[in-house]
């Protein structure tokens, strides 16, 4: 009865989250705020330890030596490829990332750094500790990984022409199913959002810069 409760719940807020961001997008940050919420009131009433929801500081750095190749590849490679590949060969798909980032044009960088730090650990614990983590159990690793990615790909939705949003939602796929195996592997929310914050950092400074 409990685990099926946890998996109803895991089910409600999910859709609740993603359903309130796809059809009311100027409230997306407040439906974005809905599963940290539910985490860390789940976690108080049922006396759930940090650990449980992945954050283990403690062994960090085991964990991020465990997942350094991944860390390097997702922190410091794929998104400043990918934005000088979209520059050079695709500029109407870069074009599409700048319009659909959540920043404003000339946002300094102290705004902007502790902005970026504080929504990617909600978007972890969402897809890592919430879905990934409470779908494993039912649906086993690999397939709660895929669920994860893809919606996470969805709540990256922007429109605009159809063959852009698909490889923009399926490269933010890939990275999350990348995220997702570093995530299974040791249970580390800290690293996964290290890689993910780092990652983007670069990200941005070659898209600034292009």
């Amino acid at each position: 009865m409990k685990i099926n409760r946890i998996l109803f719940e895991t089910i409600a807020v999910t859709a609740i989250t993603l359903l309130g961001m796809l059809l009311i997008p100027s409230a997306k940050t407040l439906f974005a705020l809905v599963p940290v919420a539910y985490l860390l009131i789940e976690r108080h009433l049922r006396k759930r330890s940090w650990g449980e929801l992945g954050f283990n500081l403690r062994t960090f750095w085991d964990d991020l030596r465990a997942n350094w190749m991944l860390f390097i590849l997702l922190g410091f490679v794929i998104q400043p490829l990918v934005a000088l590949w979209a520059k050079a060969y695709f500029p109407s798909f870069l074009a599409h990332v700048q319009d659909r980032l959540p920043f404003e044009t000339g946002i300094s960088w102290g705004v902007l750094l502790p902005l970026l730090a504080f929504s990617l650990i909600g978007e972890e614990m969402t897809y890592r500790t919430l879905i990934q983590g409470r779908l494993t159990p039912f649906i086993g690793i690999p397939a709660a990984i895929g669920v994860a990615s893809l919606l996470f790909g969805l709540a990256h939705f922007a429109p605009g022409p159809g063959l852009i949003v698909l490889t923009d939602i399926g490269l933010i796929v890939v990275d999350s199913i990348l995220y997702g195996i570093m995530f299974a592997r040791r249970n580390n929310l800290w690293v996964v959002w290290l890689a993910h914050l780092l990652g983007d950092i670069f990200g941005l400074l070659v898209l600034m810069s292009v």
